[in-house]
């Protein structure tokens, strides 16, 4: 997936608030959006370089949106939809073998009281999906999340009682940096959400992971990941 013609070069200053990051681009100061609001534990350094999307409108309160961080040699995106439009564009494309043979996909599905990221339909009954986004990484593990998600843990009850019904279901995690070798709860920063997911393991609710090749220009999926659940 290529960002197009309106990503632009800056330097990370600061981050007054969770949603807002003070930039510099072509020597002058502005402010831009910053799509994660998680902590970014280890992104978020003065003068590192960064990538962002220029797309001022009447509606917006900045013109730019923050993509990529540089961290030490690689590109990290911090950009949550990503992962979203990665998944979808490589369920088109029939390039997840985790979901061969499917006949249709939906987007932003509603079951219960939750809307899950896709419903993928096969010949046997749909599987509903949700997506997680990883920005995170400590000694080559993802760690999901960076801050507390009730939302997240939320998801993790829906897709349980979904299995317990009958239905398939499974969380997507995409590490959208190439430096992850697996995925792992962060059981210190959630550990609601980490014996959740591990009750989800243990009830069958199918736990996949990818890390991704991220360059100045583009990002993609790259290798397929374990998602590796020490015991608590």
């Amino acid at each position: 997936m290529r960002f197009g013609k309106n990503i632009v070069d800056g330097i990370f200053l600061e981050r007054p608030n969770r949603y807002l990051a003070r930039i510099l681009v072509d020597g002058q100061e502005t402010l831009a959006h910053v799509p994660d609001p998680g902590r970014l534990p280890g992104l978020m350094i003065p003068q590192r370089k960064v990538r962002l999307i220029h797309n001022p409108g009447p509606k917006r309160k900045t013109d730019y949106t923050l993509a990529l961080v540089r961290h030490g040699d690689i590109w990290v995106s911090v950009y949550p939809v990503f992962a979203n439009a990665l998944i979808e564009d490589a369920l088109l494309r029939r390039n997840l073998p985790e979901f061969e043979g499917f006949i249709k996909i939906k987007r932003e599905v509603k079951m219960g009281d939750s809307r899950f990221d896709f419903r993928i339909d096969f010949a046997s009954g749909p599987l509903y999906l949700e997506v997680k986004s990883v920005s995170h990484v400590e000694e080559c593990v993802g760690k999901f999340p960076d801050a507390p998600t009730k939302r997240g843990s939320k998801h993790l009850q829906e897709l349980i009682a979904l299995k317990q019904s009958g239905l398939r279901s499974a969380v997507m995690f995409v590490s959208q940096r190439s430096d992850t070798v697996s995925v792992s709860s962060n059981d210190d920063i959630d550990p609601e959400f980490g014996i959740l997911l591990r009750q989800a393991r243990d009830e069958g609710v199918e736990l996949y992971a990818y890390n991704c090749s991220v360059t100045r220009n583009e990002i993609s999926l790259n290798h397929r990941l374990p998602v590796v659940l020490k015991n608590a």
